[in-house]
């Protein structure tokens, strides 16, 4: 299971200089905000952009392959569920089915009957796998949902103790970021945080 972590992404013109004039400043209603960035006397300040690696994230975050895990127990148990539910109905079905094909000349009320029967049977096993499957999607998705608010409360803490202005995420099957400046690559820092962080609660709890 491919979990992949999609950080707030604003690249467009962050990624180059540009410059203000008082004449622009003065041009915008007075009571529009502007941006803070935008606003000193000074000019434009300059952007601060640091990256996560997504890919090392989704490996090494203890959170992540907890949950996983815990997950993919959910996902087998629930074949079992699904198994054990099919039981009778999957054999009957075949039964009916076989029985259709030995017959081929039986009366048209019984094949009718026989249709009708098998269809039940197929809408039964349906609706338990699509019970199964909605549930794990369910589960899928409040773990990514704390996932999130987890990186992102961290990273929020820790861009500004660092003066960083964004956080992108470089991930092989999201590529957003073509090169990257090691020098500006916080993932161990980031996985080291976020890591001490969840060891903490799990000892609280």
């Amino acid at each position: 299971m491919t979990l992949s972590v999609v950080l707030t992404i604003a690249v467009g013109y962050l990624l180059y200089k540009t410059s203000v004039n008082s004449k622009a400043i003065s041009d915008v209603p007075k009571e529009v905000k502007i941006a803070e960035a935008f606003s000193g006397d000074e000019g434009v300040k300059s952007t601060v952009v640091a990256y996560v690696n997504g890919d090392t994230l989704n490996e090494k975050y203890e959170f992540i392959s907890e949950k996983g895990k815990d997950l993919e127990q959910k996902m087998k148990a629930a074949e079992l569920r699904v198994k054990e539910a099919f039981g009778s109905r999957q054999q009957k079905f075949d039964n009916n089915m076989r029985y259709a094909q030995e017959h081929p000349n039986m009366p048209q009320s019984e094949a009718m009957a026989l249709q009708v029967e098998m269809e039940k049977l197929q809408a039964e096993m349906d609706g338990i796998q699509e019970s199964e499957v909605g549930v794990l999607k369910r589960k899928e998705a409040e773990m990514h949902e704390e996932l999130m608010a987890r990186v992102n409360k961290y990273l929020k803490t820790f861009s500004k103790q660092r003066g960083i202005d964004y956080v992108i995420n470089k991930q092989s099957e999201f590529r957003v970021i073509l090169y990257g400046n090691d020098a500006y690559d916080i993932t161990a820092e980031v996985i080291a945080g976020l890591n001490e962080e969840y060891r903490a609660e799990k000892v609280k709890k």
